[in-house]
């Protein structure tokens, strides 16, 4: 049942990612005020097909998943200098985000064992910019440590987490402890930033702020049906990391460069919906 449940996550990457129609849910609210996900959503890569782009000191690499058979299949390609290039078709390592780490493992052509682990959090990049994941790499004895960032046709709210924590922190105590967890980060015409919540009974805010995010202008409780496209996936639930069996989520950590919890990202293995208490 577990394996399935992996199947169907993934798979939502693979098929329901390739769709960029925004549905009905951009009517009405702060969210139908020139939409945007991210501040710098013009400098992310987009493509027909999910998977990762990733990057390190004099290596970079390519994962494009696809659906085989009702298995989810990964194809790795590693270029590098010297014995470093490699590629591969790696499988997802189960329990799924077992600790809330993304793991993939196969084998090389040649024989040479391959371990990707993707640890969202806010990895430095090197020209300066900020990428959704470290990524971790081991080709044979060798390890190479980068950045890596989603691709996908539609980019997901998440993959901007780190410049939208200042607005998610300002509209989270002004809750004052009644937020369960953010469903939705965006952008507001002239900078502003709009952040939705889902309260501990269920129901949903949506909290402005102001240009520089760290301060909130408005919050005010929505209707549960007046739901954005791409909200509640993911969720984000902030400083803790909520024990899987709670919820019909499946959670994935989110940690900065010294290990240190920013909170987790929830998928929701259940098809509840954005409005879905964690606990």
């Amino acid at each position: 049942m577990k394996h399935v449940m992996v199947i169907a996550l993934v798979c939502a990457g693979l098929t329901a990612c390739a769709t960029t129609d925004a549905g009905p849910g951009l009517a009405g609210g702060l969210a139908s005020s020139a939409f945007d996900y991210g501040p710098s959503r013009a400098a992310r890569p987009t493509d027909t097909r999910f998977g990762y782009r990733l990057a390190g000191e004099q290596w970079n690499g390519r994962m494009v998943f696809e659906s085989v058979g009702g298995e989810a299949r990964v194809d790795f390609t590693l270029h590098g200098a010297g014995p470093e290039s490699a590629r591969a078709e790696l499988l997802i390592s189960m329990p799924y985000l077992d600790g809330g780490v993304r793991r993939y493992d196969g084998v090389t052509g040649e024989g040479r064992p391959v371990e990707v682990e993707l640890q969202a959090g806010p990895c430095r990049t090197r020209d300066g910019g900020t990428d959704p994941y470290f990524a971790t790499v081991r080709v044979g004895g060798n390890e190479m440590r980068g950045c890596a960032l989603e691709t996908a046709p539609v980019d997901r709210w998440s993959n901007y987490l780190a410049a939208y924590l200042p607005a998610i922190d300002a509209c989270l105590a002004e809750m004052a402890g009644d937020a369960d967890h953010v469903s939705l980060a965006y952008t507001l015409s002239g900078g502003a930033t709009g952040i939705r919540l889902v309260d501990h009974d269920g129901g949903s805010w949506e909290c402005a702020t102001r240009e520089n995010g760290n301060r909130v202008n408005s919050l005010r409780p929505i209707d549960a049906a007046d739901v954005v496209f791409g909200e509640g996936d993911p969720i984000f639930v902030r400083s803790i990391m909520p024990a899987a069996a709670m919820s019909c989520y499946v959670f994935e950590s989110v940690r900065d460069a010294d290990g240190r919890l920013i909170g987790a990202l929830g998928y929701d293995s259940c098809d509840g919906g954005p409005g879905g208490r964690v606990g």
